[in-house]
């Protein structure tokens, strides 16, 4: 669910934390804005911008959520936790 109260925007989540897409709309909304207002040729460029950047920063955020998984599974094992290394990485 996504709000926007003045200048605060407000995203939650059920059954754990934000998943990737939420994440990647929070960062675009951040980095891309138009105005309604705006000439439908700007406007339509912005989305489309907004678009790319949101495939970009899914990607990388998704790319981050692999390796610090592989981080975490490789200190574990370090510490002699094959068994819950392998459970995380199932994740």
């Amino acid at each position: 669910m996504f709000s926007q109260t003045g200048f605060a925007n407000v995203m939650t989540s059920d059954n754990g934390g934000l998943s990737i897409d939420q994440i990647s709309k929070m960062a675009v909304d951040k980095i891309v804005s138009v105005s309604e207002n705006a000439p439908e040729p700007i406007r339509q460029q912005a989305e489309a911008f907004a678009e790319n950047v949101r495939i970009v920063v899914h990607y990388h955020l998704e790319l981050a959520r692999r390796e610090e998984r592989a981080t975490i599974c490789h200190k574990l094992k370090e510490v002699g936790h094959p068994d819950l290394a392998n459970a995380i990485r199932r994740i």
